[in-house]
């Protein structure tokens, strides 16, 4: 089973936090360990947002249909898989959205 979201930010995260502990056990200095902290709060929060927008993304192509009269296809996940050129729009060699306009 593949994943799809990043786990990175947050091994990284959790990291700087135990060692933020570390420090405060061994008795280092407390804004050392603080400085810490903030760091493993950033790699959370950037985690959650990665999360959050590759959810968005994910949900806003499958909830489109397509009107589009010339390929005839139901659901846009349909079109950006064979890359319709009627209501897709492509940069290169990647989908870049799905239009539901057959004027374009």
């Amino acid at each position: 089973m593949s994943n799809k979201y990043p786990f990175w930010p947050f091994y990284s995260g959790l990291g700087f936090a135990l060692f933020g502990v570390l420090l405060i056990v061994l008795k280092v200095n407390i804004r050392i360990s603080f400085v810490f902290f903030i760091i493993a709060l950033f790699f959370l929060v950037v985690w959650v947002y990665l999360i959050l927008r590759i959810d968005l993304k994910k949900n806003r192509k499958k909830g489109q249909v397509c009107t589009c009269s010339i390929c005839d296809h139901k659901q846009s996940d349909r079109c950006i898989q064979e890359k319709c050129p009627c209501c897709v729009s492509m940069k290169g060699n990647q989908v870049g959205g799905h239009s539901n306009n057959s004027l374009q």
